[in-house]
């Protein structure tokens, strides 16, 4: 695999000569290798390289030391004025109990254009195709794939209505993923989803991600047992593939977690929950799900929350489940969650929602779920959800796909309370060169600057504050530098301490980190 470069291609360096009138004519072909190619920077601007260095994110409670004056605060998501980007406007997007698209889907940035598989229910379960030049106006494609009664042709690639184009299988919830290392051209996407006609998740391969089929072994044999709610991705820090998958424990619905070295043959780590409500939770509170991504060598959860009382004895039954939520809000939200192993989870103690359910009256007011992961555009995160209008288990529950966006890292960032300045001490590190990339943003009149400090906090001669050049304004990627260019004598490391007036500090990273030493250990197996 190759090694990604430090936010490598943005979207105007990202060229495609593979057009839509390619695909919506049915000439499936063999996507370009520079189409291939666009589709693997895009994800490995959100992972960062495979063994780092990663920006240094303020959701990891190792990368400060010590802080004064400062607060973390946590960060939602900003719904898109043109919401919902997707409604349902074809004959085949619901009369069912949920009528319309939603995501429980993938979106991924290919070439020059943003490709979306989402979910439709009516009269089983069904993939929608989408395409968007900009990733706000979306277009739904006349594909001959998928035919059905009076409607010669559908953007549907995986369907109940004729399973048997695909080689027989039927999917719930999604996940496309393109596979790096994947040498059969045939394969070189992965459709994965519960199938409910075998009870079991299955996967597809693809050569162009709309003509998928499914191998025959997979009706009987299961890539692992789970309830009907799954989501898969690609781990590039371990060239694994995951799974979150639904399972249950004393609250209710709760997640686990499934691996895979090839993408067929899977096993769970741990045949369990590892993602739960807790303590901190109201008791109606249950975890229907959980789309995870790497992002700068972290995971990054967004938990769909159920807010559902779960029965409290006896076996489990649909009646008892029924009757037990029957008095609880039965809305569903998205919150954040993040790992360094998959196993080990932390929320924000607010448990506040990233992105926040619609007030009365809006279209996405009921249940929110998320698309797996985001897409990278320019100094944003587009996360694209789907919202509804009802709660869970109502029937004629209308949905819709919305976008809301994120600053670049903008998850938490270390903030000061008021006018009064702020410090914090970074954790040492081996960086060679005195600049430090910083993603900040003050007030009028606010600044930052920082010291480079040794191992005991002692200012390294020439690196003060006072010799910074101050940053203000709003950046995702400022450079901090001081007056003299380069170190007098290399140390093993140093740590640096931001001062803040009137600014946040999303993330940072220090330049020209020694290749020679490994970035913060990942999973080891030793103890001290």
């Amino acid at each position: 695999m190759k090694r990604r470069k430090f936010l490598g291609a943005t979207s105007s360096s990202i060229v495609s000569h593979w057009t839509l009138s390619h695909l919506a004519c049915g000439q499936a072909k063999e996507l370009s290798d520079r189409a291939l190619n666009s589709l693997e920077s895009a994800e490995n601007e959100l992972s960062g390289p495979p063994a780092g260095p990663w920006r240094r994110l303020f959701l990891d409670s190792t990368v400060v030391e010590q802080q004064r004056g400062l607060s973390r605060v946590f960060h939602a998501a900003e719904k898109h004025p043109m919401n919902p980007v997707i409604v349902a406007d074809r004959p085949w997007e619901g009369r069912s109990a949920i009528i319309g698209p939603y995501v429980y889907g993938t979106v991924v940035r290919e070439s020059s254009k943003f490709r979306m598989w989402y979910q439709i229910l009516f009269q089983g379960n069904h993939v929608g195709y989408a395409e968007s030049r900009d990733g706000i106006v979306w277009h739904k494609p006349d594909l001959t794939i998928i035919r059905h009664a009076d409607w010669q042709s559908t953007n549907l690639v995986v369907s109940a209505f004729a399973p048997e184009v695909s080689g027989g299988g039927h999917c719930h919830n999604p996940s496309v993923i393109r596979r790096p290392n994947e040498s059969d051209p045939n394969r070189r996407y992965a459709l994965y989803g519960f199938d409910g006609k075998v009870g079991h998740p299955r996967v597809a391969f693809s050569a162009d991600g709309l003509n998928w089929r499914y191998p025959s072994e997979g009706e009987q044999q299961p890539l692992f047992k789970s309830s009907d709610v799954v989501n898969f991705f690609y781990d590039p820090y371990q060239d694994r593939y995951f799974s979150t998958w639904k399972t249950r424990n004393r609250r209710g619905r709760a997640v686990g977690i499934a691996s895979s070295r090839d993408g067929t043959h899977w096993h769970k780590p741990i045949d369990a929950p590892v993602f739960v409500a807790d303590d901190h939770d109201p008791d109606a509170t249950q975890v229907y799900g959980m789309p995870v991504f790497p992002y700068q060598g972290l995971y990054i959860g967004l938990p769909w929350i159920y807010r559902a009382r779960y029965f409290r004895f006896g076996d489990y039954s649909v009646d008892k489940l029924h009757e037990a939520q029957a008095d609880s809000p039965r809305t569903m939200e998205t919150q954040l969650a993040w790992s360094w192993d998959l196993v080990n989870w932390t929320r924000p103690q607010s448990r506040a929602q990233f992105i926040p359910l619609g007030g009365k009256d809006q279209w996405d007011r009921g249940m929110i779920v998320t698309a797996r992961a985001p897409v990278m555009v320019d100094d944003k995160l587009y996360f694209y959800y789907g919202g509804t209008d009802k709660v869970h288990d109502e029937k004629q529950v209308r949905a819709s796909i919305g976008l809301a966006t994120l600053r670049l890292d903008g998850f938490c960032s270390m903030s000061t309370a008021g006018t009064e300045e702020g410090w914090l001490i970074t954790r040492r590190e081996p960086f060679r060169e005195p600049a430090v990339i910083i993603n900040a943003r003050t007030k009028p009149g606010g600044s930052i600057t920082a010291d480079i400090l040794d191992r005991k906090n002692r200012v390294v001669h020439g690196f003060s504050r006072e010799a910074c050049q101050a940053f203000s304004g709003d950046d995702t990627r400022h450079q901090l530098r001081w007056q003299s260019p380069a170190f007098d004598s290399i140390q093993d490391d140093y740590k640096i301490r931001f001062w803040l007036r009137d600014a946040e500090l999303f993330s940072y990273l220090p330049q020209s980190l020694d290749p020679n030493q490994p970035d913060l250990a990942r999973f080891q197996t030793t103890g001290p």
